[in-house]
């Protein structure tokens, strides 16, 4: 027999009352409003980290050197890239 037959619905009931009682008597949806506003900004920041870090991918991606700058080819794929990179960001092959 498993342990989930053996819970008595009537118990749960009961205990989910208490429990939201206890919950608004205690005054603690402040904390869960908090708690839902934090979640809210950690979830800003990561989507602005993500934005950011694939703007300068496609920056590095989509390299045109300008008149008078030095820059790289790549022995594997043939692409401009800049001087100081270190792996080519079309063909992720290590440059050095």
């Amino acid at each position: 027999m498993f342990y989930f037959s053996r819970i008595s619905p009537l118990g749960c009931l009961l205990w989910t009352i208490f429990l939201v009682w206890l919950f608004f008597k205690l005054k603690l949806y402040y904390v869960i409003f908090f708690i839902i506003i934090l979640a809210a900004a950690y979830n800003l920041y990561l989507k602005t980290k993500n934005k950011i870090q694939s703007h300068i991918e496609n920056k590095e991606r989509n390299f045109e050197p300008e008149i008078g700058e030095v820059y790289k080819v790549c022995a594997f794929c043939g692409k401009d890239v800049k001087r100081s990179a270190k792996i080519c960001p079309h063909c992720k092959n290590n440059l050095d």
